[in-house]
């Protein structure tokens, strides 16, 4: 149930040795890598005056790039490379929430998947998403597609669950989840459609894009009951909302 992945925070937050070794060692333990890549203009100007390089152009000197590897968000790509990064098949993690609490752009989801990129969906942390909804970053990519394309065809509520279930899969390697197949995990989320806010919508697939649930009335993970109800089977929420504020303090402290 628990994957292990070598992932240094960014490029420009560690050294190029350390990302060198980072891949170095990832790939002789046969695991995964993982950054946050193009996030913010910020980043895109440092590596500019720092490695004389974009992002996308650091990650390749640095070995970075690969089917082994998938990035955070991807923002700031041009066209050359959201076709390099289909071409290496390198995944992208597009955290929509984030990226607009932060003001940090909008990812070219449509232009990715139009390349034949791997693109799933993300929350990123509680930094810059205290929700961490995957069926709300469904409903944020859809319209964050639309904005940035001006265009109401930009992102259907098909393609925008496909990002956060089998795209997500493909990010990570994985070929046993991510679609609900005879032989592939038993991890299923639920959710209600008879309430007022989904009331009238035929589509029920485009009904939970449009207007997602706050909560998933079932959640089963690997065959076992996790969630029912809307309440969580396997801990004390209230405690753990509690542990949560005491180590925000301390760390605000």
């Amino acid at each position: 149930m628990c994957r292990v992945v070598v992932a240094p925070c960014s490029p420009f937050s560690v050294s190029p040795e350390l990302m060198r070794d980072s891949a170095a060692l990832a790939r002789r333990h046969g695991v995964r890598l993982h950054t946050h890549v193009a996030e913010t203009l910020d980043e895109e100007r440092f590596c500019l005056e720092k490695f004389g390089r974009r992002p996308l152009e650091l990650m390749e000197d640095l070995g970075w790039t690969g089917d082994d590897v998938w990035y955070a968000h991807g923002i700031h790509l041009n066209d050359a490379e959201i076709d390099r990064v289909a071409e290496v098949r390198t995944g992208i993690a597009h955290c929509p929430s984030s990226n607009m609490r932060l003001g940090a752009g909008a990812c070219r989801v449509e232009d990715l998947l139009r390349a034949g990129a791997r693109v799933g969906l993300g929350v990123d942390g509680a930094a810059s998403n205290e929700d961490a909804n995957i069926a709300t970053e469904a409903h944020q990519a859809l319209l964050l597609a639309r904005v940035r394309a001006t265009s109401p065809t930009a992102l259907d509520a098909r393609a925008a669950w496909r990002l956060a279930t089998q795209g997500g899969a493909e990010c990570l390697g994985r070929d046993d989840c991510g679609t609900l197949e005879v032989g592939k995990c038993a991890d299923i989320a639920c959710f209600r459609v008879d309430d007022l806010a989904h009331a009238g919508i035929k589509d029920l697939v485009a009904a939970l894009a449009l207007a997602p649930p706050a909560r998933a009335q079932t959640v089963i993970v690997n065959g076992r009951a996790v969630v029912r109800d809307g309440r969580l089977l396997t801990a004390d929420e209230d405690e753990i909302a509690r542990e949560i504020a005491a180590t925000s303090a301390r760390l605000a402290g």
